[in-house]
């Protein structure tokens, strides 16, 4: 691998966040010093999602109990 896990996963969240290609090929190449274009962060993006995406479908949460967000409150019956 060619640049750092913690390069490739901030560049990935960054653009996740709302940041554009060419926003996050400057911050990183302001504050990571380092030399990446916006393809590559595209490549990034795309590999990785792909990636978590097989991982998250597997993933079903267990909820118990009650559930609190944002003043809804959410109650789930017992089978």
């Amino acid at each position: 691998m060619k640049h750092k896990p913690e390069t490739i996963t901030e560049a990935c969240s960054s653009y996740k966040r709302g940041m554009s290609l060419k926003g996050v090929k400057d911050h990183l190449s302001e504050y990571r010093e380092t030399d990446i274009t916006r393809t590559t962060v595209l490549n990034w993006i795309r590999k990785y999602s792909k990636l978590l995406t097989k991982k998250t479908e597997k993933f079903t949460p267990k909820i118990k109990g009650r559930l609190h967000n944002d003043e809804f409150f959410v109650h789930i019956k017992k089978n």
